[in-house]
């Protein structure tokens, strides 16, 4: 597919305004924002937490114009105002493990050794979900769920695995990718075992300047660049 060749000049009058997104892709979209910044003189102020968090915060405040995360929850926020939709790409479930076990393939995860698993919000937050249905939908329900140490976010997880909180835990190829010097390592888990995450960036209406510009930036070698290293 072809790729969209922007160039960013200076402008005139440089414009701020903020962005809410989840918190398990904080890494690639900070990168984005710290690039598209460098390059158009505009400000992007951040915001993150889980999915209810971010609705909520949009919500309350005028100045959030991007609202990034999965598609499917940002489809049911109408009230949002969402003017377009910009995509980032396609979410990927792992479980990650700390250092000193090993993991040959998800479902290791219901041997003896994994006593205390993270999982991200159940309700509200995209892995959280999406490792709730993995759980289901492979069986490993039963065996597993008395073994959940359930937080808000993916980062919460990924630390509780980096620190040894917890043996495993729930998160996203993007933060495993990111916390990859302080984990054990991850599994990538069947895409059929979870219902897809495609990751995206809503642009309020009105849109602001900044928020227009950095959409637009999305669609750059650079910012394919950051978001593929990823894993998105």
């Amino acid at each position: 597919m072809a790729v969209a060749l922007v160039s960013f000049a200076a402008p005139a009058f440089a414009d701020e305004t903020t962005l809410a997104a989840g918190a398990g892709y904080r890494r690639p979209i900070a990168e984005l924002a710290a690039a598209y910044e460098k390059q158009s003189g505009d400000k992007l102020l951040q915001v993150y937490g889980h999915m209810g968090q971010v609705l909520a915060q949009a919500r309350e405040s005028t100045q959030i114009a991007l609202v990034c995360g999965d598609n499917a929850v940002l489809e049911k926020a109408k009230d949002l105002g969402f003017a377009r939709i910009a995509p980032l790409g396609l979410g990927r479930l792992v479980i990650a493990y700390r250092k000193g076990l090993t993991l040959a393939k998800p479902e290791d995860l219901a041997a003896p050794e994994f006593k205390r698993i993270g999982i991200p919000d159940q309700a509200s937050a995209v892995y959280g979900k999406a490792g709730r249905q993995f759980l289901e939908r492979s069986g490993l329900a039963a065996t597993i769920d008395a073994r959940l140490v359930p937080v808000a976010t993916v980062p919460q997880v990924t630390s509780y695995v980096a620190s040894g909180e917890v043996d495993a835990g729930f998160i996203n190829a993007t933060d495993a990718i990111g916390a990859a010097g302080n984990i054990g390592g991850y599994v990538a888990v069947d895409s059929k075992l979870y219902d897809p995450a495609e990751i995206v960036c809503g642009v309020r209406a009105p849109a602001a300047k900044a928020a227009e510009g950095f959409v637009q930036f999305l669609g750059t070698e650079q910012a394919r660049t950051i978001l593929q290293r990823y894993g998105l």
